[in-house]
């Protein structure tokens, strides 16, 4: 605890040194700044109340039309119970020789066109086989998503 003397020696306190003129230049070449500014008629206003549009941040992403790790939208934090879930699934399945990637995983899938296709995993599940399906998105689909039994499939 602060005895009141204490506390009224720090609000009486007073800085000093050579960083106290620079600031203090600083503030008065800023003002000057602002001022001439304001002046030659190059000063920025504020926007009107009718000039503001509150917009929500998935139409915020939809016009800047952007992918990647930038421009994503938060996703919730996945609760104890759902993650005990999914590590019991993932050992499960690792030890019935499946294949378990992790979700945003970078693989390269290929395709019967003779072609390696790069990929993100998106997801996986459970099948009732006990394997796990990835839910894989390919570079240059960004609104589709394909399942994947990876044991089935060449990748790297």
């Amino acid at each position: 605890l602060m005895r009141a003397s204490q506390i009224c020696r720090w609000t009486a306190a007073r800085h000093t040194g050579a960083g106290v003129a620079r600031r203090q230049a600083h503030h008065e070449r800023m003002r000057d700044e602002r001022a001439r500014e304001a002046a030659a008629g190059n000063a920025e206003l504020p926007p009107e109340d009718d000039a503001v549009e509150m917009v929500s941040a998935a139409q915020l992403l939809d016009s800047v039309a952007e992918v990647g790790p930038n421009y994503t939208l938060l996703r919730r934090k996945e609760t104890k119970a759902k993650r005990r879930k999914r590590k019991r699934e993932d050992v499960r399945a690792a030890l019935n020789g499946h294949t378990v990637l992790p979700t945003g995983s970078r693989l390269e899938i290929f395709c019967n066109t003779e072609r390696w296709y790069p990929a993100t995993v998106m997801g996986r599940e459970e099948d009732v086989d006990g394997r796990i399906a990835h839910q894989v998105e390919y570079d240059g689909y960004p609104d589709r998503r394909w399942w994947h039994m990876l044991d089935d499939e060449r990748w790297r």
